[in-house]
């Protein structure tokens, strides 16, 4: 049976484990991981993953992946989009689970199109810990306690994030991405979350975009990264 996780704060807040959980990473099935004539959930099967995308990275989900989905829903019945986010403060040394925070898509509740899941559970873990790098976390720059030297934190996806949310991820530097659902569930008749026009645009040289872009040279264009290299800056 799943362990019991603490329930769901407001996304702002971190949420303290205070139980000794920890962060054992879901590892990719392999043919052996499943015995013969396993039961496999109806969920599991309705999963669309075509052209091998996905090969060599299906894992069985956990109780944070559970809440991940758990979130989804809540989203939904909250009048919000069908997404849920959670992101995991880990100790470096033992790995052991800190604290978490939670994330659901609001782009219509806050008329903000980039309040996706993923963004809002960002911005809430580098808030409440006030760092800009959630892989990496030493004692002197958080805000909050850890027992360790160092910790990072990673993110659970209810679906597989969007070409922003992804960026959003990399740059957030958070040490490893799991998700439920895959973009072509997101895409289905009825759910219509398609993000094959963004992946093909981006692919796509500006000047057959279907979309004006214009890169507009000024005498000014590079003065902000010529200060940029010769001043005292912190590096992200």
């Amino acid at each position: 049976m799943p362990r019991q996780i603490p329930g769901n704060l407001p996304t702002s807040e971190p949420i303290e484990i205070r139980e000794d959980f920890r962060w054992s990473a879901l590892q990719p099935l392999s043919a052996s991981a499943i015995p013969a004539g396993a039961e496999i959930s109806p969920a599991w099967r309705e999963n669309l993953k075509p052209d091998g995308l996905y090969d060599g990275i299906e894992a069985v989900g956990d109780e944070w992946m559970r809440l991940a989905c758990d979130l989804a829903r809540e989203s939904v019945e909250s009048k919000g989009g069908p997404f849920g986010a959670v992101i995991l403060q880990i100790d470096e040394a033992s790995g052991r689970i800190l604290r978490y925070w939670t994330g659901r898509n609001r782009v219509v509740l806050e008329r903000d199109p980039t309040a996706h899941a993923e963004v809002t559970a960002i911005r809430a873990a580098c808030a409440s810990l006030g760092v800009f790098d959630l892989g990496s976390i030493s004692t002197e720059a958080s805000l909050l306690g850890q027992p360790g030297e160092r910790s990072h934190c990673v993110i659970y996806s209810s679906t597989e994030p969007c070409p922003m949310c992804y960026a959003a991820i990399r740059w957030a530097k958070l040490r490893a991405l799991c998700f439920a659902a895959t973009r072509h569930d997101a895409a289905v008749p009825g759910v219509e979350f398609s993000d094959l026009a963004l992946y093909d645009e981006l692919a796509t040289p500006y000047a057959r975009r279907g979309f004006k872009v214009l890169q507009c040279a000024t005498g000014n264009s590079l003065e902000a990264f010529e200060l940029w290299k010769r001043s005292e800056k912190t590096v992200y």
